[in-house]
């Protein structure tokens, strides 16, 4: 019976140890009797070993958080993390704990993402600029990717809009709202000048989008080339540029995908209140 007990408390300590892949950094919170602008933020930063072997990191579930007195933290509105560079810290927005509570404890999963060419984390494409309007994503891609020269949006434009919008109509829902992004990013040409759009790339995002963490550009050497500001919508990915992009340029995808990314859990248990 005793072998059992301490098997079993070793066994616990195993998972504690694996589970706990951040630390609290620091908490803010609000506790008032009105309770109008109540909030608690928990600001935590990744430890051990294994986190240095990735770029960046997120929070990508929260499946528990509470107080000592049984209250849950949880919202029912989830807020959608962002990656983080590993040497950054993350925080956590979660309702405010009852104000006899002095501890909480959050459970939830940790993203650790690396992305690199071999595990399909960076996807690099060249050869856009002479087929705008073709998708040129990778075979197999659950997403398609489209660039739109000033040429072809040009020539969209002197279809009547009106037209063009009972053309949109006809479309099934998965293709209709697509088509009236691209719609309205030829609707809102006129408010380029003809030297802005020597110094604008245009690119549309069908299907399945959620894997594309962003896009980065690079020239025929390799060197990144940044862009000067961007605009994004859930399909329209617009970046303009200091001087005229060379048509040798490459787009470079950073993707979620599955081999980039490993998820863990995580444990915050008994964390002091202020």
């Amino acid at each position: 019976m005793r072998a059992i007990l301490i098997f079993g408390i070793l066994l616990f300590a195993g998972y504690f140890v694996i589970a706990q892949k951040l630390t609290v950094v620091n908490i803010e919170e609000l506790r008032s009797l009105s309770g109008s602008w109540d909030y608690c933020k928990v600001e935590v930063k990744p430890i051990g070993d294994e986190i240095r072997n990735y770029t960046y990191y997120k929070i990508s579930d929260i499946k528990r958080a509470v107080d000592n007195k049984g209250l849950n933290l949880l919202s029912e509105k989830h807020d959608s993390y962002n990656y983080k560079p590993i040497n950054e810290n993350f925080t956590i927005q979660i309702l405010k704990p009852s104000r006899s509570a002095s501890t909480i404890s959050i459970d939830g999963t940790l993203s650790m993402y690396k992305p690199t060419e071999s595990n399909g984390g960076i996807v690099k494409l060249g050869g856009f600029f002479n087929k705008p309007e073709v998708n040129f994503a990778p075979k197999g891609a659950s997403y398609k990717l489209f660039y739109f020269d000033k040429a072809t949006l040009k020539k969209k434009a002197e279809v009547d809009y009106m037209k063009r919008y009972e053309e949109i109509e006809k479309l099934p829902d998965g293709e209709r709202n697509f088509a009236s992004e691209v719609n309205s990013l030829v609707s809102g040409l006129t408010y380029y000048s003809e030297e802005d759009l020597e110094k604008v790339l245009f690119f549309a995002v069908g299907g399945d989008n959620s894997s594309i963490l962003g896009f980065e550009f690079e020239d025929s050497k390799g060197k990144k080339i940044v862009p000067v500001s961007s605009s994004t919508t859930n399909v329209l990915y617009t970046y303009y540029f200091d001087q005229k992009p060379e048509t040798t340029m490459k787009v470079v995808l950073n993707i979620e995908s599955l081999k980039a990314v490993k998820k863990v859990p995580f444990s915050l248990l008994g964390v002091d209140l202020p």
